[in-house]
């Protein structure tokens, strides 16, 4: 039972032996018939066309009817040339998945303006219609984002006239003025190994400029006067310093779909290239050093704003967590008001500012609101910069078209409303290629402010404060002249730089310089007497008794009912005779440490 004989070992192998050899000629019987069919289908021009509408309807079933027809697949053209040898970066998108919805209203024939993008990576969008490749040469790779904005450019042309660097542009001129494009699409370029990170690639904003001088210049306006754009962008948002944000009108993966007012592209495209030159001129062809900016002209072309209709505006200033800059928001209220402007004044404060002093500040000419403090989530909890993005409060100010923020350390000189003729965001110069946030145009938006928001933990600021986070957000901004925004200090620590600067705080009849940033210790925490930077060793670089006294000017002027936020407590009065006897054992030759008291808070 089960044994298998030897005669049957013996036979058994021959049997398995022919069914084995049946197996292979017939599979190899198999093999050359299929060989033998597609090499005729491959050969014949007929039947290849049928693989071809095999492949397309595959397509065409992955996205539910958004993929043109095999024909249309097979006859679109790009500067000449068959799409077809594009396919294969075609087949990428499609594999990423189903075509973003926002392009539906795309649909039909429409003239495309292609930049920096292919005509076949637009295949699996189903958007069809005559494709326009805008030619233009690349920038080098020798330009650095340092050299469209510099650290420091000659202002006054004492030695040069500022000049920036040529970006190549499309030449518009190819194109007639009838031949106007329905939609402009770009590819922002993604280069996260731009020495200066992937926002501050130039040929990136050299795409964002191409794009929106093509839009401007050569798109197809709506009755609202607006044009469409869509941008692909992998790396994060398209610049909102270009492309507001709340003129979106759709956003699917990494495309961005925009309807762009033009006005607002043809004012950017007035603008220098960056800050390597000057958004507001400061002097006239052939003007020296010692001539002063005539703004009339600028500030009459900019808008009546709140005096007659036009444009909305308003300064602004933030006050939270601390008293300590409530004096200063007075005195810088008094100042405006002082240099001629009647813009809204619009002060935001958080709950730590009480009732008297909001009767002071309410006096002094601001309209008091109040907000919820947003906070630092990288700044040290118990410090000043725990608080201090609440100045993306700002945005919140949609009622008003422009707003020119004001730091509550700065005394006004002249009339600023010049700056609101600039769109966001212009500034001074800071260090490196930043600006200093002190003064700056912003354009209130409901959509920047939720940006902000909802990036405050994914941007690091190089200072820790606003001012750094909001360097990483607007780019590319606009330069001030530093005039506008005047730092008080003396870094240089020379002779010659000390009598420049002292003699432009003093210049009155009219001032030389548009305000007075004061940095180091403020002058409402000193004796009106002197500036107690003086006796500080690591504040003297900010030590200006000529800066000093312009702030007490405004001081004087003001009724008893604003002075009152401005009494010293009794720690300051401390710390400040404190400083005087330190200073006087050290022996500064400047002898501030001696002068002696009359101001009237001492003894209050």
């Amino acid at each position: 039972m089960g044994v298998i004989t030897a005669g049957e070992a013996v036979k058994s192998p021959t049997a398995a032996g022919l069914r084995a050899g049946f197996i292979v000629k017939l599979n190899a019987a198999c093999l050359a018939f299929f060989l033998f069919a597609y090499m005729a289908l491959l050969l014949h021009p007929k039947y290849s066309s049928l693989l071809d509408r095999s492949a397309a309807s595959l397509v065409r079933c992955t996205f539910r009817d958004s993929c043109p027809s095999s024909n249309q697949l097979l006859s679109r053209k790009l500067g000449g040339g068959v799409a077809a040898n594009k396919m294969a970066v075609a087949e990428r998108i499609v594999n990423a998945g189903r075509a973003p919805t926002m392009f539906d209203d795309l649909r039909g024939r429409l003239r495309m303006g292609l930049i920096n993008i292919d005509r076949a990576e637009l295949l699996p969008l189903g958007v069809e219609g005559d494709a326009v490749r805008v030619e233009f040469d690349r920038v080098s790779d020798v330009f650095q984002w340092s050299d469209l904005f510099p650290e420091w450019i000659d202002e006054e042309e004492e030695d040069s006239v500022p000049t920036c660097p040529e970006l190549p542009m499309p030449d518009l001129a190819r194109y007639s003025d009838d031949d106007l494009m329905d939609v402009v699409v770009a590819s922002l370029p993604c280069n996260r190994s731009a020495p200066a990170g992937w926002n501050r690639d130039v040929f990136r904003l050299q795409v964002h400029l191409a794009a929106a001088q093509v839009a401007a210049r050569r798109g197809r306006r709506d009755a609202e006067g607006r044009v469409r754009v869509a941008l692909r962008s992998e790396c994060g948002q398209p610049m909102m310093d270009l492309f507001r944000c709340d003129e979106a009108v759709g956003r699917e993966g990494h495309w961005w779909m925009y309807r762009v007012h033009v006005h607002r592209l043809e004012e950017k495209l007035r603008l220098p290239v960056g800050s390597c030159n000057l958004a507001l001129p400061l002097w006239g062809s052939g003007a020296g050093i010692h001539e002063v900016l005539n703004v009339s002209e600028v500030a009459g072309s900019s808008s009546a704003g709140s005096a007659g209709g036009g444009r909305r505006e308003a300064y602004a200033t933030v006050l939270h967590s601390s008293d300590t800059y409530l004096c200063g928001a007075i005195v810088l209220a008094q100042s405006i008001r002082r240099a001629g402007s009647t813009r809204d004044l619009i002060l935001l404060h958080d709950h730590t500012v009480s009732k008297p002093a909001l009767r002071a500040l309410s006096a002094a000419g601001w309209t008091p609101r109040k907000i919820k403090r947003i906070r630092n989530p990288r700044a040290a909890r118990g410090t000043y910069n725990e608080y201090n993005y609440s100045k993306f409060r700002l945005w919140q100010l949609t009622e008003y078209d422009r707003v020119v923020f004001v730091d509550a350390d700065i005394l006004v000189l002249r009339n600023l409303d010049a700056l609101f003729g600039f769109p966001q965001l212009a500034a001074v110069g800071n260090d490196g290629s930043l600006f200093n946030s002190g003064i700056m145009v912003i354009e209130p938006s409901t959509c920047t402010f939720d940006a902000l928001i909802r990036n405050r933990r994914a941007i690091r600021s190089y200072n820790g404060g606003d001012q750094g986070f909001l360097n990483e957000v607007f780019v590319w901004w606009h330069r001030l002249p530093r005039r506008v925004n005047y730092l008080k200090n003396f870094w240089a620590n020379t002779t010659g730089e000390r009598a420049l600067k002292e003699r432009l705080f003093r210049a009155d009849d009219p001032p030389e310089v548009w305000s007075i940033h004061y940095l180091g210790m403020k002058p409402w925490t000193c004796y009106r007497d002197y500036d107690c930077n003086w006796n500080v060793a690591d504040q003297r670089v900010y030590a200006s008794d000529e800066a000093h006294a312009r702030w007490w000017q405004v001081y004087d002027q003001m009724g008893e009912v604003m002075r009152g936020p401005c009494r010293l407590s009794e720690r300051r009065k401390v710390e400040i005779a404190w400083n005087r006897h330190v200073a006087e054992e050290i022996g500064y030759a400047d002898q501030h440490w001696k002068i002696n008291i009359t101001d009237p808070r001492k003894w209050e």
